[in-house]
C-alpha cells in the first residue's frame, strides 16, 4: 500500500531586515542555519521583509539577498512595510502602484499558488484589499478563483500578511490590525463553502490558532510571531504569544498540524 508523504512547510513572518537592524539580521541568519539543516519543503514569508520604509530600496536590496541565502524553496508575499498599507489609518502612506512594482522588481510576484504534499497553497498581497488599487484587486480576486478552480478537490491553505480578522471570521470589528469587512466576508464564503481550510498570516507579531466556522467546514487560522523585532528571549502574551519564533505546518493527506517553533528550538544557547 502506498502512504502519503508527510510535507513539511515553514512560515516566516516579519523579519524587517535591514543593513541598520543588526538584532534582525542575527535572529535571520539563526533561521536560516536552522532551515538549512531541517530542509523543509517550502518556506513562505509572510511579509513585513525589510524593516520599516517601504520606500527604501536599500533595505528592499538587502532584505532580497538576505532572502536569496536559503537554498531551500520560498515563497513571499508583501507586508505594508514592504508595499504601503491599507485603510484605516495606513502606516506611511497607502500602498501605491509605485511601491508594488519595487516589491516585484526585488522580490518575485506579490501573489502565488504552488501544490505540496497534496495541497494547494496560495499567497495573496492582503495589503490590495478593500484599497484604493481597485483594478489591482478586482485582478487578484479573479486569480484566486481560478487557482482555486484549479484544486479540484485538494484542500487550500492561504498565506497573507494581515489576518483575515482578529477573533473570528463572523466579527464585524475592521481595524487595521486585520483585512477590510467586504474581503473578510468575501473569504468567509470560501471557508463556508469548503474552498479554504487553512489560512496563515503575519503582522500581528503574535502566535495564534484559532479554529474558524467549527470543525465540519471550517477553516484554522494561524498567526505567526515576528522572527526579528524582539529582544532575544522576550515572551510575552496578548491575543497571542509574542516572541521570536517561526511556524512549521506538517501536512499528511488532507491533514495538517501546526507547531509553534521558539527561538531556544532554533537558536540553541
Amino acid at each position: 500500500m502506498n502512504l502519503p508523504s508527510q510535507t513539511t512547510v515553514l512560515q516566516v513572518s516579519d523579519t524587517h531586515l535591514s543593513p541598520d537592524f543588526a538584532a534582525g539580521t542575527e535572529m535571520w541568519t539563526a533561521a536560516v542555519r536552522y532551515i538549512e539543516k531541517t530542509r523543509p519543503d517550502l518556506v513562505i514569508h509572510t511579509g513585513d521583509v525589510v524593516h520599516d520604509d517601504p520606500d527604501c530600496d536599500r533595505d528592499h536590496e538587502f532584505a532580497a539577498f538576505q532572502m536569496r541565502r536559503l537554498s531551500t524553496p520560498w515563497r513571499i508575499v508583501p507586508g505594508n512595510h514592504d508595499i504601503g498599507d491599507s485603510p484605516p489609518d495606513p502606516f506611511r502612506g497607502l500602498v501605491s502602484a509605485e511601491r508594488l512594482e519595487r516589491f516585484r522588481r526585488y522580490f518575485g510576484a506579490d501573489r502565488w499558488s504552488v501544490v505540496i504534499g497534496g495541497w494547494q497553497l496560495i499567497g495573496l498581497n492582503s495589503l490590495l484589499f478593500d484599497n484604493h488599487l481597485a483594478a489591482e484587486e478586482a485582478e487578484q480576486w479573479g486569480w484566486l478563483e481560478e487557482r482555486l478552480r484549479e484544486a479540484d478537490g485538494r484542500p487550500v491553505g492561504v498565506f497573507m500578511h494581515k489576518p483575515p480578522a482578529i477573533n473570528s471570521l463572523d466579527e464585524d470589528l475592521h481595524v487595521n490590525k486585520s483585512i477590510g469587512l467586504t474581503s473578510r466576508g468575501r473569504l468567509r464564503a470560501l471557508v463556508e463553502a469548503g474552498a479554504v481550510r487553512l489560512i496563515g498570516s503575519g503582522h500581528l507579531h503574535e502566535h495564534v490558532v484559532l479554529y474558524s466556522q467549527g470543525y465540519s467546514h471550517g477553516a484554522l487560522l494561524v498567526g505567526a510571531p515576528a522572527l526579528g523585532p524582539l529582544p532575544a528571549g522576550t515572551a510575552t502574551w496578548n491575543l497571542g504569544l509574542r516572541c521570536n519564533g517561526l511556524v512549521e505546518y506538517r501536512f499528511l493527506g488532507d491533514t495538517v498540524r501546526v507547531r509553534l517553533l521558539r527561538e531556544a528550538d532554533f537558536r540553541p544557547a
